[in-house]
């Protein structure tokens, strides 16, 4: 128990108001890393797609002998 002059908390009641305070804030973190990786798989998709792209259009573009 934490004693503040005439107001004392119990462990069990401050580890819940911290749980409860920290849960949104790890929510919050957890969907910017989601974000920001899943931003990230789609540019290299992107960019593999484009490699693709001009890849057939220099085989189109070749004269056929």
């Amino acid at each position: 128990m934490l004693e503040f002059g005439a107001v004392s908390l119990e462990w069990g009641t401050l580890l819940i108001q911290l749980f409860v305070f920290l849960m949104p804030l790890a929510l919050f973190i957890a969907c910017c890393i989601f974000i920001v990786k899943r931003t990230g798989t789609k540019q290299k998709a992107f960019d593999e797609l484009e490699k693709r792209v001009a890849a057939l259009e220099q085989e189109r573009k070749r004269p056929k002998s």
